[in-house]
């Protein structure tokens, strides 16, 4: 089952992924984030967790790997 993600200040939800009811919502002050495929709500903000958690590794690790290169070019380099 699909989910809508919204956001108001600091509150997240997960509502059932009807266009009526998520423009309710959106008229009351709720912003769209995101929408996921889950069986619950709860997993539906879990699963919207991982992704964001999962964006945030794959920079950090192509970084990671490309020190010992970029410090070895350097070393190999400079005179």
């Amino acid at each position: 089952m699909d989910f809508y993600i919204l956001k108001k200040q600091q509150e997240l939800i997960a509502i059932p992924a009807d266009e009526q009811s998520c423009k309710q919502y959106l008229d009351s002050g709720y912003f769209y984030i995101d929408k996921v495929a889950a069986c619950n709500e709860t997993n539906a903000l879990k699963v919207l967790q991982a992704k964001q958690t999962k964006a945030l590794k794959v920079p950090l690790v192509m970084a990671l790997l490309a020190l010992p290169i970029v410090i070895f070019a350097w070393y190999n380099l400079s005179p």
